[in-house]
């Protein structure tokens, strides 16, 4: 009988653990839900292709500017489009698959970083429930990030083992496969650059200076050159000035602060007084550290959780860093979809939140029989207690990705019942539905998700269809529709690329089903006048 030794077994209790919370946050979702946003619109690339299969798929999403500078993820959606067609309840069962992989991940690193069972299985599951990175779990366009995640904390245990391995050719083998790993994480998705690129501090906690300072040496050859070569092959379009990459990291410290005091921690503040007291725990600790004899057994439990406080920092701070160069969108607090922002600096919220948990646990029992014990029982019940706060915020953000999905459904289904053949290459402006569901969660908030939306309704890739967001006027020109109001704001502004002829041009009101096809510049005139555009957020 194979027998499976204690590890083993723990591993698979926080196996079950995981996937039962999972699926417990999660599934409704998977179940109720679908696509939304950048996932219709990644389907209908594949659907579309010139050719069938996944090789043609490949091809098709190397010609997305977005996904050129990410080659492994062209391979990903492809072979995932392949396996899971339009299956849209797969497709989000398989997201929650990959984050339970990753959190599992986490919980194999932390193991081989000498952590106790119990206190690797707790921080992998706060990152599962970390309440503002929920568009990792609900949002299918995210299905790779998870996986980049995964690659590179595996890419970091097989080095860890690696370094252990007596035998070279073993040791090679592992520190090879290692570099794939993380070379496969960036060309997924570079989340997690620069976490990869400090790996020497992790490596240090296991073997001396110069073993560790050999191998990231090449990591950081390895990583920055294929960096460096798919940045300088492509044009990834937005470019931050100088002024406006520090304006940016100036917002993106204010909000993290604020994250930390009012979503990671209950203090519903980020007053100073409040971050002083967060800041406390650590001081504290450090001080009894420096101040204890080298043997005592406080000493190194003080010491293991400040280096887990600081590497929770450090990832945070590298992983929000990631984003300065990026759109001014891209902070901690945004909301609904935006939140994805936090995938990676999520691990480290949970590092520091946790380890400052097991600080304060190891210093109040100190002295106490079974202190150990009684800290880390304390830690655990406390982040519990954080955790069903957490549990509440992604229940009510589940329900609203549910229902920005039923309310797509629901326009694609009054759009197809009010216009069942609309000529090639047509144009169909929607009116009546709420452009978001919820702060940051759209119903169909851009131009590329109606109308790649539209065109897999109705199997016809030469459909455009827009949403007459709030404030959208129409001219009506002498042969064509040209949008403005919104559609003419910004530097670069769209009414020109979005002008429609007519004959082609279809307006409905999806809450009544009220549709005309606009036939002549009077029918433009009257229609533009009694249509009412889109309301920002559900008004009932």
């Amino acid at each position: 009988m194979l027998k499976v030794g204690r590890s083993g077994q723990q591993l698979a209790a926080v196996t079950l653990v995981l996937t039962v919370v999972a699926a417990a946050l999660y599934g409704p979702n998977a179940i109720h839900g679908g696509f939304l946003s950048d996932a219709w619109s990644n389907r209908a690339i594949y659907a579309f292709a010139p050719k069938p299969g996944f090789f043609a798929g490949i091809t098709q999403y190397m010609a997305q500017p977005n996904i050129a500078v990410r080659p492994l993820l062209a391979v990903y959606l492809s072979a995932l489009n392949a396996v899971f067609g339009g299956h849209m309840g797969v497709w989000l069962c398989w997201l929650i698959a990959a984050n339970v992989a990753m959190c599992l991940s986490l919980y194999l690193l932390l193991r081989r970083l000498s952590l106790a069972a119990i206190d690797a299985a707790a921080i992998s599951v706060l990152v599962l429930v970390f309440p503002v990175s929920g568009s990792l779990r609900f949002w299918a366009a995210l299905v790779a990030s998870p996986t980049t995640i995964t690659f590179a904390l595996v890419g970091f245990l097989l080095a860890l083992i690696a370094f252990e391995s007596k035998d070279r050719r073993v040791s090679l083998a592992l520190h090879g496969a290692s570099l794939l790993l993380f070379a496969a994480s960036l060309l997924l998705y570079e989340l997690m650059l620069p976490v990869m690129l400090l790996s020497v501090l992790i490596y240090r906690l296991r073997v001396p200076w110069r073993a560790a300072i050999f191998r990231w040496l090449v990591d950081c050859a390895v990583l920055l050159t294929l960096a460096l070569t798919i940045t300088r092959s492509s044009d990834s379009g937005f470019k931050q000035s100088g002024g406006g990459m520090i304006g940016h990291a100036g917002e993106i410290y204010d909000q993290a602060r604020t994250l930390l005091a009012t979503a990671v921690l209950p203090f519903a503040s980020a007053n100073w007084h409040i971050l002083l007291l967060v800041a406390l725990i650590p001081a504290t600790g450090a001080i009894v550290y420096r101040l204890l004899p080298s043997d005592k057994e406080l000493r190194l439990e003080l010491r293991r959780w400040l280096t887990v406080m600081a590497a929770g920092a450090i990832v945070v701070v590298v992983a929000y860093a990631l984003f300065i160069p990026g759109m001014d969108y891209y902070v901690p607090l945004q909301p609904g979809m935006g939140n994805r922002v936090n995938a990676v600096p999520s691990i480290g919220w949970v590092l520091l939140l946790y380890g400052g948990a097991r600080m304060i646990g190891a210093l109040v029992f100190r002295g106490v029989p079974r202190a150990r014990r009684l800290a880390q029982a304390f830690a655990v019940l406390g982040c519990a207690l954080l955790a069903i706060g957490w549990v509440k915020t992604l229940r009510a953000e589940s329900h609203s990705y549910t229902n920005a999905f039923l309310e797509d459904e629901r326009v694609l289904n009054a759009t197809q019942s009010a216009i069942p053949r609309p000529s090639p290459e047509g144009t169909i402006w929607t009116f009546g539905q709420p452009v978001q569901i919820a702060p940051g969660i759209p119903i169909f908030g851009n131009t590329w998700d109606m109308t790649t939306a539209i065109q897999l309704r109705y199997d016809d890739p030469t459909l455009q269809s827009y949403v007459a967001y709030p404030g959208t006027l129409f001219n009506c020109l002498a042969q064509a529709v040209e949008p403005g109001g919104p559609y003419q704001e910004g530097e670069n502004p769209w009414n020109n690329a979005l002008r429609s002829p007519y004959g082609r041009t279809y307006f409905i009101d999806t809450g009544s089903g009220h549709a005309v096809r606009i036939d002549t510049q009077a029918e433009c005139r009257r229609a533009a006048s009694s249509f009412v555009p889109s309301p920002e957020l559900p008004t009932g």
